[in-house]
């Protein structure tokens, strides 16, 4: 997926503009970023289109931190306040978990999962199963 088909889309599923859906998706990356292990992060990066994997791989990873605390650090980064922080989250991570190849986003959600992040995950609009497959099944 393009970076601006990703925009694009993100900017849809938030009713907002793009450049609105391209804020949030950055604050979302980046904190995803902090979450992940360095290796995932890495590996997520190298398949999102443009820079926003360089925002997925700049700060601090393997951070421990709650799925509130997640949204919240979403809230921070974002220059805008026509978009709920909790909307937008659940917005990107749908995109990018669709715009990724199957291992990694088995992964990922994997990850949530451990995390506790269940509520994130199922509020998600993605069009794809983020079912009870590990990253082994694929």
């Amino acid at each position: 997926m393009e970076q601006s088909v990703l925009f694009e889309t993100v900017s849809d599923r938030l009713d907002t503009d793009e450049e609105a859906a391209s804020n949030a998706t950055r604050a979302v990356v980046e904190t995803l970023g902090e979450r992940l292990s360095a290796d995932e992060s890495e590996d997520l990066a190298a398949q999102l289109p443009g820079d926003l994997g360089q925002h997925l791989t700049e700060g601090e990873s393997d951070q421990r931190f709650s799925e509130e605390a997640f949204v919240s650090r979403v809230d921070q980064r974002m220059d805008t306040v026509d978009v709920p922080a909790q909307d937008a989250t659940t917005s990107v991570l749908g995109t990018v978990l669709e715009a990724v190849d199957e291992r990694d986003r088995a992964a990922v959600v994997d990850r949530f999962r451990h995390y506790g992040f269940e509520e994130l995950l199922a509020e998600t609009d993605a069009a794809v199963d983020v079912g009870e497959r590990t990253p082994d099944e694929y």
